[in-house]
């Protein structure tokens, strides 16, 4: 079995404060246990009925620090859920997510401690000990870390017990509100005994409810049971009104409903018809015999999360005031005894302690010192290399230098060479291709400019349009970039002159 707080437990043990029913889970599987015959070694669960709790939603500022913020929300509950000063109350808390910059949302939770007592003292008679309880919504939790459910959405439950109900919304699998019904088993049963006339007795309503539902043989029957349902379901959608108001919920995305004594058949129509909500049935199986007879889901519930407090360890919603004591070495007492004990032990032994140590220390230092001679000898050897080795690196280097030195000379020769070689020719065939190109057009050029990498022409003819067609001829090779600013009349001698600049790229040397 898994340990929790460095204890081990045979098994898990589930109780029901109410009806004291109790199973007990081992090895995957789930019995009926008896409460005088519960193992002391057995980790003991039970829960708070939903009934008995009184929930707020409070905000806090953020400014107050976190060693006075469990005092400043216990504070803040005594007034706004209006709890009598004189009465103890145990409460807890719990964050949820806001927006809000300036402040912090606290859902807070009151339960009269002498109530906790009274629920749970019946119990702790058989077990000695009850080593988690918390409230019965709280339980839902476990369905979404155990993976039964999913984490998407908003999720509302409905859940009908003997002497409670509840409903409960959970946000991504966070729990979100709660409330406390007013229609339990028992209530209902009384409410429709009222209606017919005639008592029933609880197990016998009990069977009508879960093997006939709504669609009974009797006509009376069914027709009381539609009214009685309708009124509870008119009251649980003003809940959810109310709770899609507070929460700023747009809408529940997946209901659940059950029951202690299982499905009610026909709820679903119920659900739909005033809720606006297709249901599922709260019902799920947590060992491989679950499935064989119905048990109560509360008590499923104790056990998934039994499972999850073995590996999280939070006692954050842990309502129980008989927990099981710490192991003695983790209790005040049992470490005092531990520090005189070894106390004792060590003061006998401190003389035997020195003297061994302190051959011991001999023996070592003898081993160390060896070790020291050897490492310095070969340290200095290495030294003596290093030194050898720096110097032919220094002459090396001025000598690699002397030969970088050396090629650098000979690459720029060679490049200067390569390029009157190259370049030089290359610029007389562009020019003799120019002039092959004026003379086609009947031009003269008269002077011939060569800077960066651009030949410079001053041109004339008799006629622009040979001009003009000598720069359309050179343009339409795409070759170069042709530049003129303009085309002028020399009036005395009836020529046209121009100043035409060709751009060569590096590609044409």
């Amino acid at each position: 079995m898994t340990t929790n707080k460095n204890k081990s437990f045979s098994s898990i043990v589930s109780v029901d404060p109410i009806t004291l029913n109790s199973y007990e889970y081992f090895k995957n599987e789930i019995k009926i246990n008896k409460l005088e015959k519960s193992k002391k070694d057995s980790f003991n669960i039970s829960y708070i009925p939903s009934k008995d709790i009184i929930t707020a939603t409070v905000s806090m500022s953020r400014n107050i620090p976190e060693s006075d913020l469990k005092d400043a929300i216990e504070i803040k509950a005594y007034d706004e859920l209006g709890l009598d000063s004189a009465i103890n109350y145990s409460i807890i808390h719990l964050e949820t997510e806001t927006n809000d910059t300036k402040n912090r949302i606290f859902n807070i939770f009151a339960i009269n401690s002498e109530l906790i007592n009274e629920r749970l003292s019946p119990i702790k008679k058989y077990t000695k000990y009850i080593d988690y309880a918390t409230g019965a919504p709280f339980l839902i939790k476990s369905l979404y870390k155990k993976a039964l459910i999913e984490t998407e959405g908003i999720d509302c439950f409905i859940y009908f017990q003997k002497e409670d109900a509840f409903l409960a919304i959970y946000n991504q699998g966070e729990y979100i509100y709660s409330k406390s019904l007013h229609y339990s088993l028992a209530q209902i049963n009384e409410k429709f005994c009222e209606l017919i006339g005639e008592r029933i007795d609880e197990k016998d309503f009990g069977n009508l409810l879960t093997s006939e539902g709504f669609k009974g043989s009797s006509p009376e029957y069914q027709q009381h049971l539609m009214k009685l349902f309708g009124e509870i379901f008119l009251y649980i959608n003003d809940v959810l009104v109310y709770a899609k108001r507070s929460y700023s919920l747009e809408s529940i995305d997946k209901l659940y409903i059950g029951s202690e004594i299982g499905d009610l058949l026909g709820i679903e129509e119920y659900a739909q018809s005033y809720l606006g909500l297709k249901s599922h049935t709260f019902n799920f199986s947590v060992a491989i015999n679950s499935k064989e007879w119905y048990i109560d889901q509360i008590e499923l519930l104790m056990i998934l999360t039994a499972q999850l407090y073995f590996d999280e360890k939070d006692d954050d919603l842990n309502f129980s005031p008989f927990r099981r004591p710490p192991p003695l070495s983790k209790r005040p007492a049992g470490k005092l005894i531990s520090a005189l004990a070894a106390s004792v032990i060590l003061s006998a032994a401190y003389p035997s302690y020195q003297i061994g140590y302190s051959y011991f220390l001999q023996i070592k230092l003898k081993k160390q010192t060896a070790i020291f001679k050897n490492l310095h000898k070969k340290t200095t050897a290495i030294k003596n290399e290093l030194s050898v080795l720096k110097q032919r690196k220094t002459k090396i280097d001025k000598l690699l230098k002397k030969e970088s030195d050396k090629f650098e000379f000979r690459k720029k020769l060679l490049a200067q060479i390569y390029a009157k070689k190259i370049t030089y020719p290359m610029k007389a065939t562009l020019l003799a291709n120019f002039f092959r190109i004026s003379n086609k057009y009947k031009s003269k050029i008269d002077n011939v400019e060569y800077k960066d990498n651009e030949f410079i022409f001053d041109i004339q003819n008799r006629s622009d349009k040979k001009i003009t067609e000598f720069i359309k001829n050179l343009t339409a090779l795409n070759r170069y970039n042709i530049n003129t600013q303009k085309i002028e009349k020399v009036d005395k001698k009836h020529k046209y002159i121009s100043k035409i600049t060709i751009g060569l790229t590096n590609e044409q040397f």
